[in-house]
């Protein structure tokens, strides 16, 4: 009796959970497949992309020689305007130094020049031509006596020649003397002094020009950034346009991927993706597309499937997602693509 009425008891509650299956079953199944993830869309495409920096730069060097000092190393943070790297200037520095020297000499030239001369230059200058028409004075009697001798056959030719010569190079000591004793007294001609006016500016280019050359020997960071690569190491030998550092902005990072050409064409800008990396677990980012390059070109990203082929055009695109936590430069990534 016992076992007939657990019986009747067990098959109506059956009866009763298959009713509620039915009535409520599809509101259930409903509600658990609207609450959870939303079902997997189908992807038009997939590609490989890359994750970098939008503002990636090698800093080069700007002159020829060792390498004094490197300041920083790869991880470092640094700002913009910070001295990362020297090159040794000592050559360089030389002749500056030799410039500004030149340069204060055709100053100090000029100055003196604007400002007139002084009046015991004057003095002196006058001076001079009184002795110098002394020795004249003397020379041209010498020489008429020599003259008068050697007429009576009391002298000889050479000595009236030699009187003569004499009394020549006086004459010429005295008109520069004369000369020089004007220009104390006029002060100096506009010409000369236009002159070393110019002489000034040439000097000031060559200084200026050696100031900006031994810049060129200091390497500042361009950029806010990181240093992701030291190329060249302290005592190394460099040459203008070797690369010593390369910087990357982790503020501003973006996906540059390749899609096969014969995809070419079917991503558009804007188009929504998916972008997952391996070591993401399962984490997926969202984003979309904001450039597409008119162009193909050889495949550069290299992956690490065996069965890839690197023969091959692609179309290289620009994607920009909501986030890139996690995510490092330099890191492949997988992209979806949605219509």
């Amino acid at each position: 009796m016992k076992n007939n009425r657990f019986g009747i008891l067990l098959i109506g509650g059956l009866i009763v959970v298959a009713i509620a299956i039915a009535l409520f079953g599809p509101l259930l199944v409903k509600k658990k497949v609207g609450s959870g993830n939303p079902q997997v869309q189908k992807a038009l495409i997939t590609s490989k992309g890359m994750v970098e920096s939008e503002e990636e730069t090698e800093l080069c060097s700007m002159a020829s020689g060792p390498v004094r000092k490197i300041l920083v190393d790869e991880g470092d943070v640094v700002n913009k305007g910070d001295t990362l790297a020297m090159i040794d200037s000592s050559k360089i520095k030389a002749q500056v130094v030799e410039a500004e020297a030149t340069a204060g000499e055709a100053g100090a030239r000029l100055r003196q020049m604007q400002s007139g001369f002084r009046p015991e230059d004057v003095t002196m200058a006058k001076d001079r031509v009184d002795r110098t028409e002394a020795v004249y004075l003397r020379a041209t009697d010498e020489y008429q006596r020599q003259e008068r001798l050697y007429q009576k056959d009391a002298a000889t030719r050479q000595d009236r020649d030699r009187a003569e010569e004499r009394m020549k190079v006086t004459s010429a000591e005295w008109n520069e003397a004369k000369a020089s004793l004007q220009k104390y007294r006029k002060g100096e001609r506009k010409e000369d002094v236009n002159a070393a006016r110019a002489a000034l500016s040439r000097s000031n280019a060559e200084v200026n020009y050696y100031r900006a050359l031994l810049s060129d020997y200091t390497i500042t960071s361009p950029i806010n950034g990181v240093v992701t690569e030291r190329l060249k190491k302290t005592g190394e030998m460099v040459d203008v346009g070797t690369p010593i550092l390369r910087l990357i902005n982790p503020d501003k990072m973006r996906i540059r991927a390749e899609v096969d050409e014969t995809d070419a064409g079917k991503v558009k800008p804007g188009m929504k993706v998916d972008v997952g990396t391996e070591s993401s677990g399962g984490k997926i980012y969202r984003g979309e597309v904001t450039r597409v390059l008119p162009y193909v070109k050889r495949k550069a990203q290299k992956t690490f499937d065996p069965m890839a082929s690197y023969d091959i055009n692609t179309e290289q695109v620009y994607i920009r997602l909501d986030t890139f936590a996690d995510l490092k430069s330099g890191m492949t990534v997988t992209v979806r693509y949605f219509k």
